[in-house]
């Protein structure tokens, strides 16, 4: 057996690097996996037995948006599911509405979605299949949307996310992993998933981006250019680190002193505010939002800003706080 577990480390490199990232999450604990029925998360499931995880529960969600061929992935997880043994959780969405695109729709339902499991197996950790694919598309999506910061455009491989009065431990294990090798990991195990046929739409901005993009600014540069975005993303996350460890305290507090966050660097201005306006769990706040507020620091005739869903913040008596609807 420990011969096998050598032949397959040397096949598949890159299984040390996801066993050594799995090392922080504690394999006697019980664990939710993100399984949509697709090679990255079916993957994700064969290998984290594989690492010593087994106290495992399948999480699948049905956006119903691809009609039977979401039907058909759901009943494929649950087989699936059932002739490995694990618990199952699933559920259908019957109305997909929330504020914002269909993709932050989408998005808010799963957090809702694994809160309920979490709470259901009284667990708080969930296992993720993103990959380093995922992580480069994601980085040039949120860049070239406009985000706060290279480390705020890139998927973290850890993350905690607050559903209402539940704190998700969120993990991403396959990270550092290239879509090419969990395909081929996936062939060399003859492992049975299913295709997503909205992957090769050219309506959806992420796939514009995989097929069309990317491809083309390597033709331009003549040469690949994602091992080297995978670098600056790791760079950013480095140095977001440390300026993370410069942030006072003072973004946990209800309130935000003007004068005392008017004396640090504009670099940390821009990051307390935007913990502070996490803190107070105000979402969907860019480079925008956080310039805005921050203006209350300076120009003093102007007392208050709009920030999304109806929030206000305004600065009294030398000090900024937040009004929301109602008050």
């Amino acid at each position: 057996m420990q011969s096998e577990h050598a032949d397959i480390a040397i096949r598949f490199p890159w299984l040390d690097r996801v066993n050594a990232v799995s090392l922080n999450y504690p394999r006697q604990e019980r664990h939710l996996v993100g399984v949509s029925g697709g090679v990255d998360s079916r993957v994700l499931l064969h290998l984290l037995p594989m690492l010593g995880f087994r106290n495992l529960v399948v999480c699948h969600l049905n956006h119903n948006l691809r009609g039977a061929e979401s039907r058909d992935d759901s009943k494929f997880v649950s087989r699936l599911a059932r002739r490995l043994g694990l618990p199952l959780h699933m559920e259908t969405l019957t109305d997909l509405r929330g504020i914002g695109s269909l993709e932050a729709a989408a998005r808010e339902a799963r957090l809702q979605f694994f809160a309920r499991a979490a709470e259901n197996f009284s667990t708080s950790s969930i296992l993720l299949a993103h990959h380093a694919d995922d992580q480069i598309e994601t980085f040039l999506f949120n860049l070239f949307r406009g985000t706060g910061s290279l480390d705020n455009a890139a998927i973290k491989a850890e993350s905690q996310v607050a559903v209402g009065s539940q704190t998700l431990l969120i993990h991403r294990p396959l990270l550092q992993v290239w879509k090419h090798e969990i395909c081929n990991f996936a062939a060399a195990f003859r492992l049975k998933f299913r295709e997503d046929s909205t992957n090769v739409s050219r309506q959806i901005t992420r796939n514009r981006l995989r097929h069309d993009l990317i491809p083309e600014i390597e033709k331009l540069m003549g040469r690949p250019i994602k091992r080297a975005l995978l670098r600056t993303i790791e760079v950013a996350a480095d140095e977001s680190e440390f300026l993370r460890s410069l942030v006072p305290a003072m973004q946990n507090q209800p309130e935000l002193d003007a004068r005392e966050l008017r004396k640090l660097p504009v670099a940390i201005q821009r990051r307390t505010i935007h913990g502070w306006l996490r803190h107070q769990n105000i979402k969907d706040c860019g480079f925008d939002e956080i310039e805005a507020v921050r203006s209350l620091l300076d120009h003093l005739h102007i007392a208050k800003t709009n920030l999304p869903r109806d929030v206000f913040c305004r600065r009294r008596a030398g000090r900024l706080f937040l009004q929301f609807p109602g008050d």
